[in-house]
């Protein structure tokens, strides 16, 4: 090692280290709302006399931080293709430290990584907790009267019923399937996107804030109040006819043709709910959180000035719902709520991180 090399690392370590001190206080916003969401569930968990569940903390700190690792990886092997494609003749390994420590590990990088990873697990420490509690809190009710809603609301006929002409192709109810779980991987991008950014810039903040309110104020605020399952577990819930029969009976005809893995979650959902017990848990269906979240992916893409991205993600949201409906997991009205939701959270969210940014310039 040189003797530039050697004097400069602990100069970097200093930077890392007063970057991450300061990033206290930029994220104190964050901070406090997590801490607000926390306090909200120990004290449910003291008034119901449930245990609080800390294993959310390695359940989303792993996953995040092999997430992490997967796309420096993938950053450093497009690096690596484009040193090719511009003839670089020097050290690959030189190059590639290079892009490491001026892109992926810059000090600002780095601390706004660690604070939004802090954050983000304590916030889902609070968050799990008060959606499993739901029915302890307050049992299921509202299954019946938001089915009739959802019928009367589309003219007499549920939403399922006129998707099915449309859909109830195997391959389709497949691709729906395929296209409602590739939400996690959207989830994770736009996180990842705006959590690990190279600036705190107020639109990073506003999406992390915004994300988080959406979650709260639709699962453990309007998710408590309005307790309901959603069609898949209509009939297993409520005695008397389930007009989601043809509905389930169409999913299990299309899973003998393409693994649709939705029918599998279900099961263990409701195994959870009746045991109490296992790592997928919380039944919540008012509002949906999939289209919820998903309409603020389509908000924070055309925010960021990228309108192509932001058409992409309202597109992806659209099919999001169509699969809510198609695939039994929600009542259309449920995403209804949920878009609505999301578009409050965003707007609450910025007006909150205006706030605060200009609080900190004075």
């Amino acid at each position: 090692m040189s003797l530039a090399h050697a004097t400069a690392a602990p100069g970097r370590i200093g930077e890392t280290l007063a970057a991450i001190r300061s990033g206290i206080r930029t994220h104190a916003l964050l901070y406090a709302f997590a801490l607000f969401v926390v306090t909200a569930a120990v004290l449910e968990s003291q008034l119901l006399g449930i245990p609080l569940d800390l294993q959310m903390v390695m359940l989303f700190s792993g996953p995040v931080l092999l997430v992490l690792a997967v796309m420096i990886m993938i950053g450093l092997a497009q690096e690596t293709v484009r040193l090719a494609r511009i003839g670089h003749t020097g050290s690959l390994a030189a190059a590639l430290g290079v892009k490491l420590r001026d892109d992926y590990l810059t000090p600002i990088r780095i601390s706004n990584g660690i604070h939004a990873v802090i954050f983000m697990t304590a916030y889902m420490v609070g968050y799990t907790f008060i959606k499993r509690a739901i029915p302890s809190a307050v049992p299921f009710s509202w299954d019946e009267t938001f089915m009739a809603m959802d019928q009367a609301l589309h003219f007499g006929t549920h939403p399922f019923e006129w998707l099915a002409p449309l859909l109830n192709h195997s391959w389709i109810t497949f691709a729906l399937n395929v296209n409602y779980n590739a939400w996690f991987f959207v989830m994770f991008i736009c996180w990842f996107w705006q959590g690990f950014a190279k600036d705190d810039t107020e639109l990073r903040q506003r999406f992390l804030l915004g994300f988080t309110l959406t979650w709260f104020l639709g699962t453990c605020v309007l998710g408590t109040i309005f307790s309901s399952v959603g069609p898949c577990f209509y009939g297993r819930l409520l005695p008397g006819p389930d007009p989601y029969v043809p509905l389930m009976g169409w999913l299990a005809a299309a899973s003998a043709d393409y693994p649709i893995w939705s029918l599998g979650i279900m099961d263990a959902l409701w195994k959870t709910y009746e045991t109490g017990d296992g790592v997928v848990n919380g039944i919540s269906a008012m509002p949906s959180m999939h289209v919820g979240t998903s309409v603020l992916f389509a908000l924070l893409g055309f925010a960021s000035g990228k309108r192509w991205v932001g058409w992409l993600l309202a597109g992806f949201a659209t099919l999001i719902m169509i699969g809510s409906v198609h695939l039994a997991w929600h009542y259309a009205i449920d995403g209804y709520a949920g878009a609505l939701v999301a578009v409050f959270g965003w707007w609450a969210a910025g007006r909150m991180v205006k706030w605060d940014r200009k609080l900190r310039s004075a």
